[in-house]
């Protein structure tokens, strides 16, 4: 529902299948550097990944990677609490309505960043 709500198209969905960002010109070469090294993450071969590594390096700065590694660390233990304890998720019909309600976008969403961001230039 997020990717949605972002503005994800329908081809952006398909090629996020497998590996198949990887080849799509769909994404910049930085997306695709970050979904790389989230993937490993989520797989937990980061460590040892130096091609992942080098390629996250030269499109994110220290910030951003902390960022990314922060979320991707957050929703891996998300999924995992939510896999060990059988949590029934919430219907697509449920999030779909939640969605209107909430009104979700990318403006907001960048918004919001922004000031966090500058919060922290500026303590």
């Amino acid at each position: 529902m997020l990717g949605q709500a972002l503005g994800l198209t329908d081809a952006e969905f398909d090629a996020l299948q497998g590996d198949g960002y990887r080849a799509s010109a769909l994404f910049t070469a930085k997306e695709k550097a970050v979904m790389a090294w989230s993937e490993a993450m989520t797989l937990n071969t980061a460590k040892h990944d130096d091609a992942v590594w080098n390629e996250l390096r030269k499109h994110c700065n220290e910030a951003e990677i902390v960022e990314v590694s922060m979320m991707c660390g957050l929703f891996n233990m998300i999924n995992r609490l939510n896999d060990s304890f059988r949590t029934e998720l919430e219907s697509e019909e449920y999030n779909r309505r939640q969605h209107k309600a909430v009104g979700v976008t990318a403006k907001a969403l960048e918004d919001y960043a922004c000031k966090i961001c500058e919060r922290a230039r500026n303590p």
